[in-house]
């Protein structure tokens, strides 16, 4: 299990990797913190006011990174997807069973190298939303005073947990697409298909499934379950017994199936 983690680093730090996935967040981070910031006094996409108050609060310091917590989704969905299904595509999986034989053991080294990795990712996004907050929040007359307390480290902290915690969500669904799909490219297409259309077609079309729905759930517990009707607590159960399917589903496919390539 030791050696498949390590072995995980080798593609995930390679420069281009790296740095295509770190703009990325970097990018969705700054826009979502620079159209909440510039939305104070008006509504945000949903038609909710946001006001100069509610920014000013010791949570506003991580409203930003909350608004786009579906595209760190995507972002963790795709990095998962091509990680895993890449090793089926590019014919290394034979390889690493060669090497270790244990494949559940092999498994496990790769998921929580992409679990480390993810974290990692969320909470340079994370950072670059403080720090784009901070030098933003005076051009739209925004105090920053409650954001430096210890209600503010607090809230930071915990908002840093929340959309940590809903982006390993996505990352299970990425695990199970590729796993079955073994293509990257299909399994990203189909899990962001699956996440963001098909769940929204299915809320839209009778609203109480959405407190059911795992990608919806995950937006619940990424924002904390503010402004939702589920609860942030049964959200986070519903959350835990998705992933927990997820990774035994994928666990099961992983051990028993051919690899042919």
């Amino acid at each position: 299990m030791i050696d498949a983690f390590r072995s995980e680093w080798v593609p995930l730090l390679r420069r281009r990797f790296l740095v295509g996935t770190l703009v990325a967040v970097a990018a969705v981070a700054a826009l979502g913190t620079a159209l909440t910031i510039f939305s104070a006094g008006r509504t945000d996409f949903d038609g909710d006011p946001v006001s100069v108050a509610m920014l000013a609060a010791p949570s506003g310091v991580i409203e930003g990174l909350e608004a786009v917590t579906i595209l760190l989704g995507v972002v963790a969905l795709s990095v998962t997807a091509s990680a895993i299904a890449g090793e089926y595509s590019h014919g290394t999986l034979r390889n690493q069973l060669v090497a270790q034989p244990h494949r559940l053991r092999l498994l496990a080294g790769k998921v929580l190298a992409l679990v480390v990795f993810l974290v990692l990712v969320v909470t340079v996004s994370a950072l670059v939303t403080v720090g784009l907050s901070f030098a933003l929040a005076p051009l739209n007359n925004i105090p920053t005073d409650a954001w430096l307390s210890l209600s503010g480290l607090a809230e930071f902290g915990k908002g840093l947990a929340n959309v940590a915690f809903g982006t390993l969500g996505y990352a299970a669904v990425g695990a199970l697409a590729a796993v079955v799909l073994r293509s990257p490219a299909a399994a990203i297409a189909v899990g962001v298909a699956y996440a963001l259309p098909v769940e929204m077609l299915v809320s839209r079309i009778y609203a109480p499934a959405g407190g059911w729905l795992p990608a919806h759930l995950m937006e619940i517990v990424a924002v904390g379950g503010n402004g939702y009707t589920t609860a942030y607590s049964a959200a986070g159960v519903r959350v835990l017994v998705f992933c927990g399917l997820a990774a035994a589903v994928t666990a099961v496919l992983f051990r028993r199936r051919d690899v042919t390539a």
